[in-house]
């Protein structure tokens, strides 16, 4: 639970107005419960060092942009929130995840915090009515109540609602769904929206098999599709009162909106200037922080709404190079367990994929590297899911082996 309230923590803390950081107490509070672990269990499992050691390379590109930076005000800053924010999203999760049981809690602490948070920000929407404008907390944050609204949308659904271990809690969960998915469609932030539908798409898609002109899929569609059925009455609802008018009206102008950054023009001309940064230092790029300044031309921070873009802007191909590698170790480590019948139908396994694509998709357009620290999260996540189901591939190597036994015998 700490270590999600200090992921999020960004969304919500300034309108507590509380004396304190948030974010540094719940910092300081997950490390030392990862402390507290290492000092129980000192030994590092190996399956840790590969995406450890990649990182590690990261880093020392960045520092070493410092040097090539035009901008050291936006460069410092930038690298300090990368030390002291993005760094422990992306380490913490290899001391605190461990087991089965340690991942699904502090998924569903994501998914209760999505729930609270959309549960205090219906006031918000009943108090907008049906006029155009976004909801969220500090001060209008609705880009991350929309973010942690989709990630514990996917939560709640698949690891909740469809878990049969959990079927005694399924109306918390539906009440909990319906909460979460009027506070996305509601916020005002696109994005997300198209993130979560096009995870479920591709999920669904990839799911169902045709053989011999017969289509096999998943007996638990048929329990999506009641909960869709479900869910139509309080969406129809809310459509009516016009809760819905402002994310409607903004997929209606995506394409009308000239020169505004959240608009298609605006991208496109980030996209542009990302890429000619790049030419002009194709290696190591312009520096780490340094978008900020060539398209301000202050010292204001701004990114090129692309992750991707990002890199080569700012640390050219080798950085993005080492990036990449990054995510190619852990698609080949999930890619591996999703070969196991037992992994691939499991709710967590399921669970971890389509919340990675989630935050994946929405740091293509929307973010710089810090803000979207949840995708590195979910990147450890991917690259320790050996270590979590190992009792599963164990099991998988014992039966091979059984039956490699078996043929050798016969022959």
């Amino acid at each position: 639970m700490f270590f999600a309230l200090f992921l999020f923590s960004g969304v919500f803390k300034e309108s507590l107005e509380l004396p304190i950081d948030l974010t540094a107490l719940f910092l300081i509070l997950t490390t030392l419960s990862m402390l507290k672990r290492l000092y129980e269990r000192p030994k590092i499992n190996k399956v840790n060092i590969l995406p450890v050691i990649v990182f590690d390379i990261f880093i020392c590109l960045v520092l070493l942009s410092i040097f090539n930076s035009p901008n050291l005000v936006l460069t410092q800053d930038k690298v300090i929130k990368l030390l002291l924010l993005t760094t422990p999203a992306f380490v913490f999760p290899f001391i605190l995840f461990k087991t089965k049981k340690s991942l699904i809690r502090f998924l569903l602490s994501i998914a209760s915090i999505s729930t609270v948070l959309s549960l205090l920000s219906i006031s918000m929407i009943f108090q907008r009515g049906g006029d155009i404008g976004f909801v969220g907390f500090n001060d209008g944050n609705y880009q991350g109540l929309a973010r942690i609204a989709g990630v514990g949308l996917v939560i709640l659904f698949f690891l909740g609602l469809l878990n049969s271990n959990l079927k005694k809690y399924r109306l918390v969960f539906l009440v909990s769904i319906t909460l979460v998915l009027i506070s996305l469609l509601a916020s005002g932030s696109r994005m997300p929206i198209i993130a979560v539908g096009l995870a479920f798409i591709i999920t669904i898609a990839s799911s169902i098999k045709i053989k011999n002109w017969e289509v096999k899929y998943p007996k638990y569609y048929n329990k999506i599709f009641g909960l869709f059925i479900i869910l139509l009455i309080p969406l129809t609802w809310a459509y009516k009162q016009g809760y819905f008018n402002s994310i409607i009206f903004r997929f209606e102008t995506l394409f009308q909106s000239d020169g505004g950054g959240a608009s298609a023009t605006g991208r496109t001309e980030r996209f542009v200037l990302a890429y000619d940064m790049w030419k002009e230092n194709f290696m190591f790029g312009k520096g780490f922080g340094s978008f900020g300044g060539y398209y301000t031309g202050t010292t204001t921070h701004d990114y090129p709404h692309n992750l991707f873009l990002e890199l080569l802007s700012e640390l050219g191909i080798i950085g993005l190079f080492t990036f990449i590698i990054l995510l190619v170790v852990a698609f080949i480590r999930f890619y591996k367990l999703g070969k196991l019948k037992d992994v691939r139908n499991n709710n967590l396994f399921i669970t971890v994929i389509i919340a990675f694509l989630v935050v994946f998709m929405n740091s293509m357009v929307s973010g710089d590297i810090n803000s979207n620290r949840i995708m590195l999260t979910f990147i450890s996540i991917l690259c320790i899911l050996p270590l979590v189901y190992r009792k599963e591939i164990n099991k998988d190597r014992l039966q091979s082996d059984k039956l490699r036994t078996s043929e050798y015998s016969e022959k």
